[in-house]
């Protein structure tokens, strides 16, 4: 079966595989890289004076453009590691087919396999603990293993109707339910990947695509073990990346991919959560203000402009979002408080919740984001901390979030004290934390190259390359 990108790259130092997950293996990693000199694990530019190589823009990138890998030609690295994508967890059924012939393997007691032509469907069931398949030629019941899903030549593979690279595997996730699994290497899991983050960029920002490329294959090296209960790395969803496979793809994404394979952000020895989003508003936030998570050094505020605190030279201004208002009736607030309140709050919520008397912004981050929502009914007083509220406050007329956290609340009551109206007029869209997507757009406009980017968002930050290395 094929292990975790993390076991992989310890694969690659010569050590022993073991048990451990992302950040605190990349520590082993690197100690290794700086103790024996390993060619595979080496620090990019940090500063200091340019090494005279340039990408295809004339863009100095600290001698590792793309020397000696074949990217002009489209070449992805050999030694690049695996990464299982968890396409669909809890599933009763599943259909697999291929753009070309491919094998179903079952490795379970016994090692079986099954030939299949183009356009072929196997079909799978969850049956008690176990799984069932069917499919041109054959067909089985399998208590416990693991069925694999291999095209003959490059594939690809179809699951849901949508193509992937690589190769599928499927499971049992407990009675009644299956687990599929994309296994693919991770630079061709990026190409599907990054143009489903950022967009399809034109070549005008393509050091914005570099630059949203490092940060999500920082992001699949940093979570791996994360998933593994489900077995799996990460989802294939924005609960952790949006993964599109192969007809997501896009030539600017691809080059961008390719021109930094390999290439990821660490500090202090480890590979750093490399969160994203779209609009920061001018500042982005420190994680702990937004999420109830620990302090880390390189996720703290950022103006989003070349002088700090200058909203209006901020580099997402002429971004969607920068600024916004919505408003809701006091019937939908009351809706939204009734559905959604007991998931969002970070108090107990008693039921019947009755009726809204008022929500109040109490606590604020140093950004001016909310911290800390009141929301008063007739049968008590709850809070909602950070970046919920957003999960609270869904758009009018919709189950989507709203834009963002940082916003001020107007509310209008009715005489018998209930909530009438609320507007909220705010700026930002997404969650504020690391690097801002449209900001990252308008600096590659203006020149900056990929690393001055990354570098603007995250504090401290090194980058170094976990494989990708010349023969």
């Amino acid at each position: 079966m094929f292990r975790s990108l993390p076991a992989q790259l310890m694969t690659r130092t010569n050590r022993a595989p073991q048990t451990i997950c992302g950040a605190l293996l990349l520590v082993v990693l690197l100690l290794a890289a700086l103790v024996t000199g390993c060619a595979s694990l080496r620090s990019l530019s940090d500063g200091g004076e340019p090494r005279g190589r340039t990408d295809s823009g004339g863009h100095d990138v600290g001698g590792l453009a793309d020397e000696g890998f074949g990217f002009e030609r489209g070449e992805l690295p050999a030694d690049a590691p695996f990464i299982r994508v968890g396409l669909a967890h809890g599933i009763r059924t599943a259909e697999v087919s291929c753009r070309s012939g491919f094998t179903v393997g079952l490795y379970a007691d016994s090692l079986e396999s099954w030939e299949a032509e183009v356009g072929k469907t196997w079909r799978f069931g969850a049956a008690g603990e176990g799984v069932t398949g069917a499919g041109p030629g054959g067909g089985f019941h399998m208590d416990a293993g693991t069925i694999r899903i291999r095209p003959e030549t490059a594939g690809p593979l179809v699951f849901d109707g949508v193509a992937y690279r690589g190769e599928i595997e499927l499971f049992s996730s407990g009675r009644g339910s299956l687990t599929v699994v994309n296994v693919v290497d991770v630079e061709s899991y990026l190409r599907g990947v990054v143009p489903s983050e950022i967009g399809p960029r034109p070549e005008s920002e393509i050091e914005a695509v570099k630059a949203q490329a490092v940060a999500a294959r920082t992001y699949a090296i940093a979570s791996g073990g994360r998933r593994a209960a489900g077995g799996f790395d990460v989802y294939a969803t924005v609960d952790d990346q949006v993964y599109t496979g192969i007809d997501g793809e896009h030539p600017v994404c691809d080059r961008a991919i390719f021109e930094t394979a390999g290439v990821f952000m660490s500090h202090s020895g480890e590979p750093i959560h490399a969160y994203f989003h779209a609009n920061c508003g001018g500042r982005t936030e420190a994680r702990h203000q937004v999420w109830e998570l620990p302090s880390v050094p390189y996720l703290k505020p950022v103006w989003d402009s070349p002088d700090e605190d200058q909203f209006n030279d901020a580099f997402c201004s002429s971004g969607a979002h920068f600024r916004w208002s919505e408003t809701w009736t006091g019937k939908e607030i009351a809706d939204l408080v009734r559905k959604h309140l007991p998931g969002a709050a970070s108090t107990p919520v008693r039921k019947p919740i009755g009726e809204v008397l008022d929500l109040r912004v109490t606590v604020r981050t140093p950004s001016g984001r909310v911290r800390w929502l009141e929301v008063e009914t007739t049968e008590g007083t709850y809070r909602v901390f950070g970046d919920r509220v957003r999960w609270l406050l869904r758009l009018p007329g919709t189950d989507r979030i709203l834009w963002s956290s940082w916003f001020e609340l107007e509310v209008t009551t009715l005489r018998t004290s209930r909530v009438a109206r609320v507007e909220a007029k705010g700026r930002g869209y997404g969650h504020g934390i690391g690097m801002c997507q449209h900001g990252a757009m308008e600096m590659a406009r203006q020149g900056y190259r990929y690393d001055e980017i990354l570098k603007h968002y995250y504090a401290g930050i090194r980058f170094e390359r976990a494989y990708g290395e010349a023969d």
